[in-house]
């Protein structure tokens, strides 16, 4: 078995909306984390985002191992799946989780 010891990177996850003038914004970020990387290749984050006519949303996405995405705490769904949309409202506040194809439960990146 192999042990990280905190060398590791930075780990970014961005959002990009379907417009080619608007810049990516940032979802989550972890300093010195295995995450996305040959250890620990899943990686899970999400934002709050205001579609053009103005309805909140919880969109979230996972790498290809998650089985199923979860939102809690301020807003409440579920999805099967890597990717997840939950109608929020303005301001809400959620924790994200998920699980893994083999069962092991994971949270957002931080």
């Amino acid at each position: 078995a192999e042990t990280w010891r905190g060398t590791g990177g930075r780990v970014l996850a961005q959002f990009l909306v379907p417009s080619p003038e608007v810049p990516a914004a940032l979802a989550a970020r972890s300093e010195g984390s295995p995450a996305c990387g040959v250890r620990d290749p899943r990686v899970l984050a999400g934002v709050l985002w205001r579609a053009p006519g103005g309805s909140w949303y919880v969109l979230a996405a996972g790498s290809s191992d998650f089985a199923s995405l979860e939102v809690s705490g301020g807003v409440e769904g579920r999805s099967d799946g890597s990717v997840l949309a939950v109608r929020a409202s303005a301001g809400a506040e959620a924790d994200l989780n998920g699980t893994l194809r083999d069962g092991t439960r994971t949270t957002a990146l931080r």
